[in-house]
């Protein structure tokens, strides 16, 4: 079926030749939107400079101030995206990051790329800050409203990771077993490979429900170079209708059958799968695609080994200069790059000065922003070499999952598409991993003597001179002088060629020989950061062992980050502000994960009375409030939950509203008769709050489920299988499903449902095989189906 596209631009001109006076008329806020996104992207670029350099406070605030200037420019997402990111993964305050993501996700943002990276982010603020409930809620938003973005991958990956940490195993499988199975609407639009990455292939087609679990699928992968090789697709998870498989590519001479598809730079490969039976009732046709080879180009300075990348260069040395390019290999022989050097040399104050008196010049009248700062570059080029590097053979460099056999099926989540076509019953697609510039280099070539490495190497000499000789294969400089390599990247994974720069700073001395002897750390708040940052690193991985049952491993790490908080208490109380008030934290968790709760509990009562405004707060009261519920003392443990209920600004308030009813229910447990009752029919309605009170609280399945268990002791059957047949659509990661699956199944059973009922016992036995329940649950099930049901 053809399709003709109307692009974008050309629907404007006309607009623009049909309304041409209210287009005129509108081109005022226009023309003066787009000078302010101009500025805007400055200062946002300003801010990456500083982070880029180190500098993160400093790149915070001019992010910050992006959003105070420019309040309406479209710029102001990436802004809130940048500190999102920032509050993330440097400073790991979650609510103050989801906080930016939240601005970014809102609907008045047009750009549905950014809207779904920002949604997986808030997913991810609640994974980090444990509150797995809400994660689930966030990801299945990103997996409904952004269905055909690769953030729906990454969506599934952590709904597998929360499952897993609660214990969900069988639900946890489940969601990772769709990782990998959703592409992005622009996915056909890449058509490219890089070589040395692997190569993944995906094919859909409706005939293939009818393979036998476990049977591969073939496709032949042929380089233009002649390289042949046999690719083995397998089914993902439990959808047998998309099989995925991967290949490795590397620079080499051709050997069939090994496994590895060896490519050469200019190649072509043609990924061939035939379809057995079209929709059209055609038979046995071949479904072709093709993807070009390439190679990302990067340009560095290193040692004299090739083995490190350094900085600076010294004068007086040589400077040894490396590119890799994986598609300028396109011989047996040693091929050659180009690269261009040039000597830029700091300009004085009056030539900066007589600089921007001639832009001021040039720019009166002209400027359409008063703010707009005039670009001046603060170095002027005065010298440059024109070099010519050389494929040099290096030392294999094979990544890791390269070890794989042959027909390996294994798929990257990251991978992006590289080659679609489409059928009316079938798909396939070719895809490119991504990330990464290492190049994989053919250990054993057919052709001894060939050279196949994409990495160019040569060397030119550095002499410190004021006075420049033009023309000379040298460079003569000073100290201070930069040195940049400019190359020219034709080919690469990006639509168009890029020009790859790298800068060096000419330095007088040695750069060699430097050892550490000593890693003592003098400034106080840097060593107390160090220590607190190794002492989380410590607990997570002792919670890792706790999960995995190693307890002795366990105790010995949690040990040890205790040590390490007691070691800085001193020092953090001098210090006091933000290092003692994550010092409190990071030993109250530790208190909490080695069971010792009268210390997490003190703890974390002398973190809400020193620091009443700190964001961990409602963390520590929520704690605070489970080490009262595990050490039996109910009433206290439901008038600390009340209190952080009754925090208006608190995340965890729906959290704490669902401790509450779970404190009603334990006392009625152990409770007798009328009291029980009674109590019993509170635990209902506190559980009933969550739901009305806090409806996006990751508790929310649970509650509802709880209260169907209540219709279920009062014998209302009927409104106990609607409360559960709105948990099981409605709150797919709930907890205790296996639980709602058994009571739902009981109810079907005494409303003489036997057929029904024992279809959800089966349900139980099928999705959570290794649940408490599933012994019972079989039992029945075959009990029933003695009965003939």
């Amino acid at each position: 079926m053809s399709r003709i596209a109307i692009p974008a631009l050309s629907a404007f001109l006309v607009s623009l030749s049909l309304f041409g006076p209210v287009a005129a008329l509108a081109q005022g806020p226009l023309r003066g939107s787009i000078i302010e996104d101009r500025a805007a992207r400055k200062l946002m670029e300003a801010g990456d400079a500083r982070y880029e350099a180190d500098e993160a406070s400093k790149a915070v605030e001019i992010w910050q101030s992006v959003l105070e200037r420019y309040p309406t420019s479209r710029v102001r997402f990436e802004a809130h995206m940048r500190l999102g990111n920032y509050f993330l993964e440097r400073d790991r305050a979650y609510d103050k990051a989801r906080v930016q993501f939240e601005e970014v996700a809102a609907e008045e943002n047009s750009d549905e790329e950014q809207r779904a990276e920002a949604t997986l982010k808030m997913g991810m603020c609640f994974y980090e800050a444990r509150n797995f409930g809400k994660c689930f809620s966030v990801m299945r938003d990103v997996i409904e409203h952004f269905p055909v973005s690769k953030q729906v991958n990454q969506a599934y990956y952590y709904i597998g990771l929360g499952h897993f940490q609660l214990g969900h195993y069988s639900r946890a499988i489940d969601a990772l077993e769709k990782v990998g199975t959703s592409m992005g609407a622009d996915d056909e639009q890449l058509l490219k490979v890089e070589a040395g990455k692997r190569l993944f292939v995906k094919i859909e087609d409706a005939d293939l429900a009818a393979l036998e679990p476990g049977s591969p699928v073939n496709v032949q992968c042929e380089a233009t170079s002649g390289d042949v090789e046999l690719l083995k697709c397998f089914s993902v998870g439990r959808n047998v209708r998309i099989v995925l498989g991967s290949i490795p590519t590397a620079l080499g001479s051709p050997q069939k059958g090994n496994g590895r598809l060896e490519v050469k730079g200019d190649d072509t490969v043609k990924v061939v799968y035939v379809d057995q039976h079209t929709a059209d009732k055609q038979f046995d046709r071949k479904v072709l695609h093709e993807v070009t080879v390439v190679g990302n180009g990067i340009v560095s300075v290193t040692d004299g080994a090739f083995a490190e990348t350094l900085q600076g260069v010294v004068l007086g040395k040589t400077v040894n200069l490396q590119t890799i390019d994986a598609d300028r290999d396109l011989t047996d022989n040693a091929d050659q790059v180009q690269v261009l050097v040039e000597l830029l040399r700091a300009k004085t104050d009056e030539e900066i000065e007589q600089e921007t008196i001639a832009l001021l010049a040039g720019k009166e009248g002209d400027r359409a922003d008063g703010d707009e700062e005039l670009k001046i570059d603060r170095f002027k080029k005065i010298d440059e070499i024109k070099l010519t590097l050389t494929e040099a053979i290096v030392e294999t460099i094979r990544p890791v999952d390269e070890v794989a056999p042959a027909g390996d099926s294994s798929a990257s989540t990251e991978a992006a598409p590289a080659a679609t076509e489409t059928t009316p019953a079938t798909t396939v697609v070719a895809t490119a991993e991504a990330g990464g510039n290492a190049v994989a280099v053919d250990a054993g070539p057919a052709n001894p003597d060939a050279i196949h490495s994409g990495v160019f190497r040569s060397t030119f000499p550095l002499t410190r001179a004021e006075e420049v000789v033009a023309g000379d294969e040298a460079l003569q400089a000073l100290p201070g002088d930069v040195v940049r390599f400019v190359y020219q990247d034709e080919r690469n994974t990006r639509d168009e060629a890029q020009v790859v720069k790298s800068e060096v700073k000419c330095i007088e001395g040695n750069l060699g020989g430097v050892r550490v002897t000593r890693t003592q750390i003098s400034d106080r708040e840097l060593r107390v950061q160090t220590k607190l940052k190794t002492a989380h690193a410590l607990t997570n991985i002792a919670n890792r062992y706790k999960e995995f049952g190693l307890k002795k491993n366990a105790d010995a790490k949690y040990e040890s980050a205790l040590t390490l908080c007691e070691e800085i208490m001193t020092e953090a109380r001098q210090l006091g502000g933000r290092l003692l008030e994550e010092t409190y934290v990071q030993l109250w968790k530790i208190y909490f994960e080695m069971d010792r709760l009268e210390l997490a509990a003190a703890m974390a009562q002398r973190l809400q009375r020193e620091f009443p405004n700190s964001g961990f707060v409602d963390d520590a009261l929520l704690q605070l409030a489970d080490v009262a519920v595990q050490q039996g003392n109910l009433n206290r443990a439901i008038g600390i939950y009340n209190r952080l209920v009754n925090m208006q600004t608190s995340q965890l308030r729906g959290e704490a509203q669902f401790g509450v009813a779970e404190c009603f229910e334990k006392m009625a447990d152990a409770a007798q008769d009328a009291q029980a009752t009674q109590l019993y029919d509170r635990a209902f309605q506190e559980y009933k709050k969550v739901f009305d009170q806090f409806p996006d609280s990751g508790r929310v399945g649970e509650a509802v489920a709880r209260m169907a268990n209540h219709y279920y002791r009062q014998k209302d059957y009927a409104r106990a299988i609607d409360t559960f047949e709105t948990v099981l659509a409605n709150h797919p990661d709930a907890k205790f499903l296996d639980v709602i699956l058994f009571n739902y199944g009981r109810c079907l059973y005494r409303m003489d449902k036997r057929a029904d009922a024992r279809r959800r016992f089966d349900q139980l036995i099928g999705d959570y095989p290794e649940s408490a329940l599933a012994a019972d649950a079989r039992k029945i099930s075959e009990a029933l189906a003695k009965s003939g049901f």
